[in-house]
Parts: C-alpha cells; structure tokens; sequence
C-alpha cells in the first residue's frame, strides 16, 4: 500500500508548482487561492445557485442544502467564477506555473476552454448585465493592473479593449510602485459604467473606490466615491437597483466588515460586526441575499446574509459530489508535521480540516500542517506524501496507491536525527506574525499546533501594524509567556515596530505597555514626521525591561539601495540603543546582512545575531514558520528568563538547516577569552550536521575566513589550534550553495553568534568598518534633513542630533584603530 523513501529532492510536475509570483501582499491579498475551503463566490442570474472556488476547482451548490458539485477539473487551479446572465456560462481564472489566465465553462456541456494564455495574471472576471462584455483585470503589459473588456457572444469573444490607462504617482509608494493599479470593477446595471478600487494620486494602500464609464481612458471621466486606506479586499459591487454599492472594509478595525455606500457617494453604513473577517460579497440577482466568505471559525466558509433584518445562514458543505473518480487518503500522525500532498494528476491537495499554504521563500510549494490524523480526497494513482518535522527530524517520502472509491491508510512517524535541546540548545523564531489581514482567522492554540509540528521552542509572535491597524493586540501578555506555553513550547507576544524610514525593529519582553505610535513616517498622515526616532523608541522599550533589535534589515548591497530597509541602524548601534540583529531573516537577507553584523562587530561592539523568517502565518504565501530560527542556549530548561539573558549574552547561533556547536577553549558563542599581551593560541572545536548536504564549514576571524573545511554529506568535525595576534572575535558558519527541499531557502546557511578573544586590554577596533558606518550616517544625514514631514525644527535637531552624537562614536572608533 505504501512505500517510505528518504529522497534529498522532489521534483514535481508543473501543475504542482505554483506561479513565479507566489509571494508577496498582493499575492495573498488579491490572487484567489485554491483553498480546501470555499472562496469568491458567484450567484447564478435566477439565483438558485452559488458558484465558488475550492480545492483547485469551481463548484457549486443551491442554498440550503449541503451537497457541493465540482464543476471543473482541469491541470491547474480553478477559482473566482462569474456566471453569464443567461446561466450558460461560468467565467473564471486558473492558475499555474506560468501565470493565471481566463478560462470559459459551458455550464451545460461542463467542457472548459481557454479565454487567455501564456505568462502575466488576470483576475476579477465579470460580465455585463447584457453578457456582451466581459471585463477582467490584467498586469499586462508592462506589470500595473488595469481593467479590460472583452465582447462576448456565445461563447466567442473579440479583441479586448484597455478601459484604464498607465498612469504614474511620480515616485515608488510605500509597498505599492509609482504605477497606478486599477482592479475589482462591477459593471452598473446599464452596463455603461464601472465601479473599481485604483489608488491613482493616492500614497498608501491599494486604492480608493471610484466610478468611471466604460471606455478608454475611463479615469479622465472618474468619480471618486470614497478615499479610504484598502489592501485588496474592497471588491465593491455595484446593486441591482443601481443606488448603492456593497463592498468589504477594516474600517476602524483590523478585521474586514461589510459596508453599503450610496453609488453618488456618501456616508458608509456597516453591515456585519464581528472580531473576524467577512469578504467577497456580492449582491443575490433579488438584491434579498448578499453570499460573502467568512474566517469565523478560522478556515473560510461561505455565509448569506439578508439585506434586512440581519438574518445569517451558514452554507454547510458536508459532501463533495465530484464530477471524476476520486478516493481517499487517512494519514494518522505521530505527533504533528508539515506535508506536501501530490495526487497521481500532478496537483497538490489539501484536506478541508487545514489551511493551504504555499512556501513564499523559495520553492512556492503548497504544504499545509497537520497534528493526529487527517483525510483528503484524492483523485485515482500513485500519490506522493512529503513529510517534515522542522531541521531536527529526517524529512519523509511515501509513495501511496489510491483506490476510486476507497480509502488508503498511510502512519507517519517522523524520525529524529539528533536533539539540539538534550545539548542544551532550545530553537525559537523571533519573528512571526499569527494575523495580518491575511485569508485564515489564526489563533495562538492553532499556533502553538504549527510549532509543534515545526519542532519550533519559542514562537516570538510580533503584534504589529499594517498601515494603521494594529493585528493581535488584544493578545498582549504585558512581557509574560502566554497561558498556552509549556515546558516544550514557549509562546511570547512582542512588537515588531515598523517606521519605514529608520527600519523596522522588534522589542521582545515589554512589561508595561505596547509602543505607540507603531510606525513614523507615513507620507499623508498625521506621523509623517521622522520623530520620534528609532532611538527613542528602543529607549522607551528598554525603560519597561525590553530587548530589541532590527530585523529584515538588508536584502541587497545597504550603499546602493541608499541605506534603505534599516538606514537607522549605525546610528543605535553607536548609541548602545539595542542588543540583537536578525542577522538570519532568509539566506538572501543573510547573505547581506551578516557582512554589516561582522562590520558592526569589528568596531568592537556585541551584537547577539537573531532570527526570525518574518512568516505572516494568516497569509496564502508566507516563509515557513521556523524556515530561519535563532537558537538560545539555555541549559536544561526552556523558560523566557533564560531565553532573555541568552539573547543579552550572545549565546546563540542563526540558520536555516545546519546545526552548529563551536567552543574555542572550551568557550561557547557569547563568552570572551583574554590572553597575555603578547597574544597566544586558541583551541577551535567546531562540528556542523543538517537533515540535508553540506558543502562546506568555515572559521571567520574578524569578518576573515581563516579555515575552510570541505564537506562530503551532512555533518562535518573541525578541531585546530589558532594563533591569535590581536583582539577579534571568532564565528562558525556552515552551507550549502544551493536550494535543498525541504528547507524552503535559495541556500543552506546558519553561523553562530561570536566568540570574543583580546589580547591583553587591546580592544577590537576595524578603521575601514568605523569610516564605512561615517559615510553611512553622512548619508542618511542628508535624506534626513530633506525629509518634507518634519513638524518643527525642535524635532528635526532632536533626531540629527542623534546621529551627529552616533557619528562621532565612529570617528573616535576609527582613530582608536591600530596602524595598518
């Protein structure tokens, strides 16, 4: 029935694959994902039934009964239906890995054929209310979105016309390009205008709703309806009657509602409550029902909600009628793990009991997580089962024989390879968001289950803002584990803050109180002022008791992208304002980052290298929580003290795969060694070992590799007596240069926090590393002092001062470094 395999690589075939553009907001916000669970439904014009997206393919089923009946089943993954209004055919998008195109279903024949091909997305199809158009959303050709339309005619369509016109806010916006989108449009019912979400003159969000004729150019003759901060989710659609819109809104909220608006404009009137999400409306043909997608329950279902009196239903699915053979998988678990399902058809498929997720970092590969026992139905062949326990657990391949109409059993128990935690060292992610305005309603015990079958410790959860609401804040725990931690599995509640500008930082550990405001420097709004700095907030954190540090700091060269991402940080590392950098956000970054860390080290200060892969676990495409972890030594007990003072101390090593441990006299990472004046010699015992191949493992003193140890396999032993002539610091890294599953990175890294060694009272001290953070500060200096949001002059010599003081640090640092 099954064979188990340990395989270093699956390739899979290309309807497996998600699309190249798999990650990203507007991938998770915007691009319909093929969940187990239903998504953008669509009414039937005499509106018996609801058509929706679920499991890769479209399907339908008529309110009231609970019997869905798959309508498609074709290589890719189906999704967003739009009926024609004489109910012979579904309009929709599939996606594969080369893009999302249109498709067209004959509803009577159930024969699909294709509407687009080849790379680039389309999205949002909608017909006329005569079905004589078709308009739709495309990034073609130069990446903005803009709405076209296409005539229909049984089946047929012509050319397609662009109704809304490249046009440019003049410079790159924050997480949005200058390029003006124009998405989500909803015919009137005269069919001569539409409704679209653009963010055409406006600096934050995805875009405010306007109205505008169908023709070329539609935004020269646009209204604009209501300007609010949006992020994909509006999707407003325009009433029968044509006097007002429906559309989904956070409005004061972190969670999405829905709202009506007259279509001349006016005041929002809020038509759902609750503490989750309520997305895709749409208006019944009657105008008495509006069918919308829920998060309540965490997975989304499908609710009907009546225009008035408030009644809602529950569209229960409790049986699937597929239109192919199919048969079933059980997987009963030891534990909890992650896995990756592929049918004998080439797709991936996901029980309707999990949420599907697609790896954002490397391999946008679907995978979900599990915990005992779950069941997916599977089309008919040899299925491949994938299953991984974090980077302590050999990774698992089953190959299972499924039956039409049967069901296969397949045990999993993931074997570990060794146990970092029996040595002492207890894992964790110190940064991962639980909500972010993303698909799934997460809660800490679906956390805590991920962590578990992450073989993750510590789950550093960041309550943090996106634009200006705040997710998770009412999980805040006042710098106290959260009542779910156990021995095994801590859980903390911080703050990632996140002022684009000096860069985002995080602050674990705060007693009292969150910091607010939770950002600077939002252009059009009322913190567009670069004060207060990201000094004053590391001081205001530190006052109650916190650490912090700055994360996802550089992902390409900091002097040619203008110090961008982290432009803050020489200046609070001379100012002594923080204790860690996340030195390991993914290998990209690290590949980055790590020659700043060993830069910032040289010039004598400590900084403790941390990791978190900044995984958004409410999100479609998001990094794997636990895919870049810091590891903390702790002794024989994992608690928050230990875990604090570990990261204060240094103690720690970063990675994506390799498992380090590197004494140098006996002295791990964190520590310090003096010898005589005269210098001496230093014992460096170092062994590295991964659930996948290495290449390589490395002896950096002082930013230099002074040993390199080739590497045949998964682990290697480095043992070697090294002389020391002057003060530095010592760190061992181990790699691989290339991707390899089921570790989602470009490559294989980790390296360890230093070891510090001094030659009698000589301190470590680099002149070119202090001048290359001077030319730095120099030049934030100058973007600084022509920022357009100071709002006074006390402000602005406050924060210049900062840096002037931090500067000064570098020029005394340079001058205490010895003659070359």
């Amino acid at each position: 029935m099954k064979i188990a395999l340990l395989l270093p690589f699956i390739l899979l075939p290309l309807a497996a694959e998600r699309a190249r553009f798999a990650s990203g907001y507007m991938y998770s916000y915007y691009v319909p994902q093929s969940a187990s669970t239903p998504w953008r439904p669509a009414w039937s014009p005499d509106g018996s039934e609801i058509a929706f997206g679920m499991s890769g393919s479209i399907w339908k089923i008529r309110p009231g009964e609970t019997t869905a009946y798959e309508l498609t089943a074709n290589p890719g993954y189906d999704n967003s239906p739009a009926w024609s209004p004489d109910g012979r055919w579904i309009a929709y998008t599939t996606e594969d890995s080369t893009g999302v195109n249109l498709m067209l279903l004959n509803v009577a024949t159930g024969e699909s054929t294709p509407v687009t091909r080849g790379a680039g997305i389309r999205l949002d199809p909608v017909f006329s209310p005569d079905g004589k158009q078709l308009a739709y959303v495309s990034n073609e050709p130069r990446g903005a979105y803009h709405i076209y339309s296409m005539p229909f005619d049984n089946g047929r369509f012509g050319a397609p016309r662009q109704i809304t016109m490249p046009n440019s806010f003049g410079r790159a916006r924050l997480y949005f390009s200058a390029e003006d989108d124009h998405i989500s449009p909803s015919f009137s019912p005269d069919g001569k205008e539409i409704l679209l979400v653009s963010n055409r003159g406006i600096p934050l969000g995805s875009g405010a709703i306007w109205r505008a004729p169908l023709e070329p150019d539609a935004m020269r003759k646009a209204k604009l309806l209501l300007r609010e901060e949006t992020l994909y989710r509006t999707q407003p659609q325009w009433s029968h009657d044509g006097k007002r819109l429906l559309y989904s809104s956070h409005r004061g909220s972190q969670y999405n509602n829905l709202f009506v608006l007259p279509v001349e404009g006016g005041e929002p009137y809020q038509m759902t409550f609750g503490d989750w999400d309520h997305f895709d409306p749409r208006w019944s043909p009657d105008g008495e029902w509006i069918v919308y997608v829920s998060n309540q329950h965490g997975l989304s279902d499908l609710r009907l909600l009546r225009t008035y009196g408030g009644e809602e239903r529950r569209i229960e699915i409790r049986r699937r009628a597929y239109r192919r053979p199919m048969g079933q998988l059980e997987v009963r678990i030891a534990g909890a793990a992650r896995f990756y399902v592929t049918a004998a058809d080439g797709k991936t498929y996901t029980p309707p009991t999990s949420y599907m997720r697609v790896a954002g970092r490397h391999s946008h590969r679907e995978f979900f997580h599990a915990e005992s026992r779950f069941v997916v139905d599977l089309p008919p062949g040899e299925a491949t089962v994938e299953v991984a326990r974090g980077i302590e657990y050999w990774p698992q391949t089953h190959k299972v024989k499924i039956e039409a109409q049967r069901t296969a059993l397949l045990d999993v128990a993931p074997k570990r390879m060794t146990s970092m935690n029996a040595q002492g060292w207890w894992s964790g992610s110190d940064h991962v968001h639980m909500n972010y305005a993303g698909n799934l309603h997460n809660t800490p015990e679906n956390l805590m289950m991920m962590a578990r079958a992450e073989d993750l410790d510590h789950v550093g959860e960041k309550i943090a803002n996106k634009d200006h609401r705040i997710f998770d804040h009412q999980h805040f725990t006042g710098g106290r584990p959260h009542p779910l931690s156990s021995p095994e599995h801590l859980l903390t509640f911080g703050e990632e803050y996140r002022p684009p500008f000096y860069g985002h930082v995080n602050f674990i550990h705060m007693t009292r109180h969150l910091i607010s405001p939770f950002t600077t420097g939002y252009e059009g709004s009322a913190i567009e002022s670069l004060y207060p700095s990201n000094t004053d907030m590391f001081r205001a954190a530190r006052a109650q008791g916190a650490l912090g540090g700055y994360v996802h700091p550089w992902s390409s060269d900091p002097p040619r992208a203008g110090y961008s991402v982290a432009r803050g940080f020489p200046v609070d590392l001379a100012l002594g304002s923080f204790d860690y950098l996340e030195v390991h956000t993914s290998a990209n970054h690290f590949r980055f980052t790590a020659p700043v860390w060993h830069r910032a080290l040289n010039c004598g200060f400590r900084v403790t290298a941390s990791a978190g892969e900044d995984s958004i676990l409410n999100l479609h495409a998001t990094p794997i929580l636990g895919s870049s972890r810091v590891y903390a030594y702790l002794g024989d007990k994992l608690d928050f003290p230990r875990w604090l003072e570990a990261i204060r101390k240094g103690r720690t090593f970063v990675t994506n795969g390799p498992l380090l441990r590197l004494e140098v006299d006996g002295r791990i990472p964190g520590d310090e060694i003096r010898l005589p004046e005269a210098g001496g010699a230093v014992e460096v015992a170092a062994s590295a070992e991964a659930i996948v191949p290495l290449e390589k493992i490395e002896i950096f003193f002082n930013g230099k590799v002074i040993e390199t140890i080739p590497v045949s396999g998964n682990k290697a032993d480095f043992r070697k007596r090294i002389p020391i002539s002057s003060s530095g610091w010592i760190t061992l890294r181990a790699s691989h240069s290339r991707p390899q599953h089921p570790i989602d990175d470009s490559y294989v890294v980790g390296e360890t926090s230093p070891v510090f060694v001094y030659k009698g009272n000589q301190p470590i001290r680099s002149r070119e590393d202090a001048e290359y953070f001077i030319r730095w500060i120099d030049d934030i200096t100058r973007q600084a002092e022509a920022h357009p949001g100071w709002r006074s002059g006390k402000e602005r010599a406050h924060v210049l001062g900062q840096f002037s003081q931090a500067r000064q640090v570098f020029v005394q640092r340079a001058a205490e470094s010895p003659a070359p």
